[in-house]
């Protein structure tokens, strides 16, 4: 989906958001997102220019995955054990969803999810 459609349709028509998206997570992580989900206000950053409160999504899971491998604020050892997680739009308040306003000239790869993505919204991507 292009850029330029996932703005009209995030912002103008909520009806059209994807039915997945996609997040990219480590391994030793998993056992406390399947306890209260995905709730960036309670861990610790992996960029610094994150917004605490703010999950950052990608529409595609190979896009997720680039940005988990390319964090400087993980060990090398965790970067060897990206899991990509799979957001079931259904389940998730669609009003929360936003434009990254990290990327510059954001081509439509990632949006921010303002809020805590629920454990039952989530499911590790075959």
């Amino acid at each position: 989906m292009k850029f330029n459609k996932l703005v009209w349709k995030i912002t103008e028509s909520l009806e059209n958001i994807p039915k997945y998206l996609y997040h990219a997570t480590y391994r030793p992580l998993l056992k406390t997102i399947k306890k209260i989900g995905l709730d960036t206000s309670v861990s610790k950053k992996v960029w610094e220019d994150s917004v605490s409160g703010y999950v950052y999504l990608a529409l595609d899971p190979d896009v997720a995955e680039s940005y988990a491998e390319s964090s400087e604020e993980v060990s090398e050892d965790w970067l060897e054990q990206i899991v990509i997680l799979t957001i079931d739009t259904d389940k998730i308040d669609k009003s929360k969803l936003f434009i990254d306003q990290n990327v510059l000239d954001n081509q439509g790869d990632t949006v921010e999810y303002r809020g805590i993505i629920s454990p039952d919204a989530l499911k590790i991507h075959a």
